[in-house]
């Protein structure tokens, strides 16, 4: 732990490599100054401010059903949201019709909400922080 803390790059033991990723549970407690997030497709927008928890079984999704598990899935992504002290860059991925795993339609509808929800998109997003906070912006999770 002594490594990703006190090395740099190219030292491949520190916490600007990016040679791994990390679950909820490895980074739980950590504050990174910067944190990326790949979104996956088990927790989707569902109406106009709600979330649906899916797992993947087999070779398809399926909406999660028991209230607990759906509370789980909504606080891994509260732990890996908040791991950042500065900027999170999420990753979301492209659709593929071709892929049923990968709705475009679904991951669209992501996008667009993390967007009303206050993220910017990379090609617009400057390094600085923004001046304001959004005040009519929906509340993420």
């Amino acid at each position: 732990m002594a490594d990703w803390f006190l090395r740099r790059w190219p030292d491949v033991r520190a916490s600007d490599a990016l040679e791994t990723g990390a679950t909820e549970y490895a980074c739980q407690g950590l504050e990174l100054d910067v944190a990326g997030l790949a979104w996956g497709g088990d927790f989707l927008p569902a109406g106009a401010s709600g979330w649906q928890a899916r797992r993947f079984v087999g070779s398809a999704w399926q909406v999660v059903r028991q209230a607990q598990e759906r509370d789980f899935i909504r606080n891994t992504y509260r732990v890996l949201l908040t791991r950042a002290r500065y900027e999170t860059v999420l990753w979301v991925p492209r659709g593929d019709a071709a892929d049923r795993t990968r709705d475009p339609a679904a991951l669209d509808l992501l996008a667009a909400r993390l967007l009303r929800c206050g993220a910017r998109s990379l090609d617009e997003a400057s390094m600085e922080p923004p001046e304001q906070e959004m005040e009519d912006a929906p509340s993420l999770l």
